[in-house]
C-alpha cells in the first residue's frame, strides 16, 4: 500500500499516536514539493492522532485528519499542481493558497464547509491552528490528466475551473458527504487491496458531490449590499474581464488590480453581478468568441482559442450549452 501513516486512531477520543516533525516530512512526499513545520519546541510531537496522506490510484492522492494540535503549529508547503477537494467534519481548518484563505468546519444543519482550489502551478500553502486545536478533515488532489480521463468532454466547466490557477469554489458538503468523511476517517478492518477500494469509493462519492455543485453553479447575489464605492469598483473590474486584459489573471492578480482581497473581490463581485469572478470571465469570453465567429468568421479552433479552450470539442460543449446552437451555426449565422 502507498501509503505513509503518521497514526493510528481515527478519533482523537481514542488512544492517539503522537505525531513528530520527522513524520510530517515523510507524510507530505506525495502532494509538497517542500514543506516545513514551525512549532514552539523540535523535540516534542506536533500532534497527536491520524495523519496521512495515501496514493490511491494515479492522480489521485487522499490525505485524512484526525488529530489535535500538541502546540500551536504552523505547516508551510509549495503544493503540486492539482485539483484540491477538501472537507472538515470536526473541529476547524484555517489554510490558505497562494494567500487566498479559507475557514472549513461543520455547520450546525449537519453539513459541512468545503472548498475547491484548483492550482496549475506550484503555490504556497499555509496551515495554523493553535494548541489544543481540533481537526477532522479529508482532502484530495486530482491531476488534470485524472480528471480528462473520467470526464472526457462532457463536463467542460469543471475542467477550464481545473485548468485556472487559484480558481476556489467554496461549496455546502450534504450530510451525506460527512458521513461518507467520517467513515474515510474510521477505523477499518480491511487491509491492502481492500482498503483502498474501500476508502476510493467514498473519495469517488466525495468527487461526484462537489463536481455536482461547481457544475450546477448558478451563483445568485448574496443579499450583500454594496455602497457606491464598492460598486464603482466592481463596474470596473467587469470592464476589465469583459475588455480581454484579465484572461491570464489569476484571482490575486485581479484583486491586486482592484485594490482588494481575493475574499473581498469574491463577495463583492458576486453581490455586484450574482456569479463568480471566474464564471463571469468565462461568460466573457464565449462571448467574445461568438463575436468573432459572428463578425469576422474566424474558425471554430481559434474561437477556442479565443475562449480560452485548447480543445475544439470541448469549447463546443461549452458554447452550445451557453448559447443552444453549435460555433459552426454561429459563424453561418454572421454571413
Amino acid at each position: 500500500m502507498d501509503t505513509v501513516s503518521t497514526g493510528s486512531a481515527a478519533r482523537i477520543t481514542q488512544p492517539a499516536g503522537l505525531i513528530d516533525k520527522a513524520a510530517l516530512h515523510s507524510q507530505a512526499a506525495h502532494s509538497a514539493l517542500r514543506y516545513a513545520v514551525e512549532a514552539p519546541s523540535a523535540q516534542q510531537p506536533v500532534f497527536e492522532g491520524l495523519i496521512d496522506t495515501t496514493k490511491l490510484s494515479e492522480g489521485l492522492i487522499q490525505h485524512r485528519v484526525d488529530a489535535r494540535d500538541l502546540q500551536g503549529a504552523a505547516v508551510r508547503a509549495d503544493l503540486q499542481p492539482g485539483l484540491r477537494i477538501a472537507v472538515t467534519v470536526a473541529g476547524r481548518a484555517d489554510v490558505s493558497y497562494d494567500g487566498y484563505r479559507l475557514l472549513l468546519g461543520p455547520h450546525r444543519d449537519g453539513g459541512a464547509a468545503g472548498a475547491m482550489v484548483a492550482l496549475t502551478e506550484p503555490a504556497r500553502f499555509v496551515r495554523q491552528s493553535r494548541r489544543g486545536d481540533i481537526e477532522r478533515s479529508v482532502s484530495l488532489t486530482l491531476s488534470e490528466a485524472w480528471l480528462r480521463e473520467r470526464l472526457g468532454d462532457t463536463m467542460p466547466f469543471c475542467l477550464e475551473f481545473a485548468r485556472r490557477h487559484l480558481s476556489v469554489h467554496p461549496w455546502m458538503a450534504s450530510s451525506q458527504t460527512v458521513a461518507l468523511v467520517t467513515q474515510m476517517l474510521a477505523p477499518s478492518a480491511l487491509e491492502g487491496p481492500l482498503w483502498r477500494l474501500y476508502q476510493e469509493s467514498r473519495c469517488m462519492a466525495l468527487v461526484v458531490d462537489a463536481l455536482s455543485d461547481l457544475d450546477g453553479a448558478a451563483m445568485a447575489p448574496v443579499g450583500v449590499t454594496l455602497r457606491p464605492r464598492e460598486r464603482v469598483r466592481m463596474e470596473q473590474v467587469r470592464d476589465l474581464l469583459d475588455s480581454g486584459a484579465a484572461d491570464e489573471m489569476s484571482l490575486v492578480e485581479i484583486a491586486r488590480q482592484a485594490c482588494v482581497s481575493v475574499n473581498t473581490l469574491q463577495r463583492q463581485f458576486r453581490a455586484a453581478w450574482g456569479k463568480t469572478v471566474f464564471a463571469y470571465l468565462r461568460d466573457a469570453r464565449l462571448a467574445r468568441a461568438r463575436m468573432a465567429l459572428e463578425r469576422d468568421a474566424v474558425s471554430v479552433t481559434e474561437a477556442a482559442l479565443i475562449a480560452g479552450y485548447s480543445s475544439p470539442a470541448n469549447f463546443a460543449t461549452a458554447f452550445r450549452q451557453r448559447y443552444g446552437i453549435a460555433p459552426g451555426q454561429a459563424g453561418r449565422r454572421g454571413d
